[in-house]
């Protein structure tokens, strides 16, 4: 198999391997109900005030069951996320929000792991392509 072949099949592999991560990660199991998806997602987005950096859905201590009968309260009284989730930073402050996926920081940290693969893929191509044309002009 030339070099060639196995930078391509490296590559394939790579892309595969990322797209199968990507799905597990996006993959959900369905809940009974829209509220029940709402408790979770704020539970999971809220650390608990009292414990070791566990989320409210996470944690086992009875303090973390009352907030999250709190969110469930809130949330059966027509509150929407932004108001709980305003609640409990303006309670505990915004350290205790785990939630932060559409601040520019958290998309950074997304982007660039990706980014620094791709670029890091496209360097190995461009330096075997260079080498091989060495190789051919050299030949």
């Amino acid at each position: 198999m030339s070099d060639r072949a196995k930078s391509y099949l490296a590559i394939g592999v790579s892309l595969v391997a990322f797209a199968f991560i990507a799905f597990t990660f996006s993959a959900e199991a369905p809940s009974d109900s829209p509220t029940e998806d709402r408790i979770e997602s704020l539970s999971s987005a809220i650390r608990c005030p009292f414990c070791n950096g566990e989320s409210l859905a996470d944690s086992q201590a009875g303090v973390a069951a009352d907030y999250r009968a709190l969110i469930e309260e809130r949330v059966e009284a027509g509150a929407t996320d932004e108001e709980i989730m305003d609640e409990f930073a303006e309670n505990f402050g915004d350290s205790f929000i785990l939630d932060t996926s559409t601040s520019a920081w958290s998309i950074a940290l997304w982007l660039v792991p990706v980014l620094a693969l791709l670029a890091g893929g496209a360097a190995v191509l461009v330096i075997k392509r260079g080498a091989s044309h060495r190789e051919s002009v050299d030949g």
